[in-house]
């Protein structure tokens, strides 16, 4: 176990503390949704007539997270949410929304569902929606309102959480 790292001020851990990893979520409801599919096929549009529109979206979620990715590690920025944060990232998707990789985990869940005509896909993408702001983005938003002040919420008052 690592021991817990302190902010500058030394009054909390420089970190978000955040009540679950997002990719482990991600993964856990991936596998939730090809389980349930393969035990209660929940079909909701029959012919396959999103199975298109489903792989452009799985493809396009892709893309951002590369692309945010990319911008954060150009910019020094750190990725896992257990890390300290060390700049406010506003270029590339962060111009658009606060949360690019997270808003791409929603919209792979609703492609993976179109693809595989699945509602299990579209139903877990709303409750990782949930779980995301609750237990992910509120206490990171808190985190850097306590780190930068000012500065971010400059940016969180142009830029929207999602899009």
């Amino acid at each position: 176990m690592q021991p817990e790292r302190e902010s500058p001020d030394h009054r909390q851990p420089d970190h978000a503390g955040v009540a679950f990893h997002p990719p482990v979520l991600l993964i856990g409801f991936l596998l939730a949704g090809f389980g349930l599919r393969a035990v209660v096929p929940l079909a909701f549009a029959p012919g396959g007539i999103f199975s298109v529109s489903g792989a452009v979206m799985v493809a396009l979620a892709f893309a951002v997270v590369l692309w945010a990715v990319a911008t954060m590690r150009r910019k020094g920025a750190s990725i896992p949410t257990g890390d300290p944060t060390a700049v406010i990232v506003t270029g590339g998707p962060y111009r658009y929304s606060r949360n690019p990789i997270y808003l791409a985990m929603i919209v792979l869940l609703v492609g993976i569902g179109f693809w595989a005509d699945s509602l299990w896909f579209p139903v877990l993408a709303v409750l990782a929606l949930i779980l995301l702001s609750w237990g992910v983005i509120s206490r990171e938003e808190a985190y850097l309102e306590r780190k930068f002040g000012s500065e971010y919420a400059s940016y969180r008052s142009r830029v929207r959480r999602w899009l």
